[in-house]
């Protein structure tokens, strides 16, 4: 059985508006889930072969907060994933790390900048790889946050899919290994409704399989 320590909520996003994927995703015969708001888990749980992750790394960003991904984490982190163990990040997971924290540099390769108001968004395929198989290209069923991102210069990831609204088109989904871990990075999915609908729950499906251990 599969170990998987899957991280939630923050100011913008809950755990309850999350938790409905853990059955979606998740065979209980096959997966021992730890489903927790608190990162310190990590520590108690450093033989997992998956972390995913929707939380945003300043927990409330409406008054002045730390990262909660301190030095120590953050090392604690980066071993374990370093040994294999499979790194998906998901939405807020992808925000409010400087430029030239581990994280992004090793890790997620992209910095995000900003978000316009919520809009129709869609997700077009354009790479074909074991996280895009069984996917076309969709527009999520509710509006959503279109994730502004800059990517790495030199950056080794492949990007698979990008996100198209009324404002551009912008890298939605890509995925890079660090040390024996692979990563993969999707930048959709505010709302409830548009975290489980067929090709979203796919893609994550596709990308829990490629990068746990």
């Amino acid at each position: 059985m599969k170990k998987a320590l899957f991280l939630v909520d923050d100011y913008w996003h809950r755990a309850d508006t999350i938790s409905p994927l853990v059955d979606i995703l998740f065979d209980e015969s096959q997966w021992n889930m730890v489903f927790t708001k608190n990162p310190q888990d990590l520590y108690e749980n450093s033989d997992i072969d998956l972390f995913i992750s929707f939380k945003d790394p300043i927990e409330n960003d409406q008054i002045p907060t730390p990262i909660w991904c301190d030095e120590k984490w953050t090392k604690t982190f980066m071993d374990i994933v370093a040994s294999g163990t499979g790194f998906v990040a998901v939405h807020a997971a992808v925000t409010d790390l400087e430029k030239d924290h581990p994280i992004v540099t090793d890790m997620l390769h992209s910095v995000f900048i900003t978000h316009p108001e919520q809009c129709e968004l869609s997700v077009k395929i354009i790479k074909d790889h074991p996280v895009t198989e069984g996917v076309a290209d969709f527009t999520l069923p509710e509006n959503d946050e279109h994730y502004q991102m800059e990517m790495l210069e030199n950056s080794d990831v492949e990007i698979l899919a990008n996100t198209v609204s009324k404002n551009g088109v912008q890298p939605g989904l890509w995925v890079s290994s660090y040390g024996s871990g692979k990563i993969c990075c999707f930048t959709p999915g505010h709302t409830t409704v548009n975290l489980t609908c067929d090709g979203y729950t796919q893609i994550l499906k596709n990308a829990i399989e490629w990068c746990k251990r």
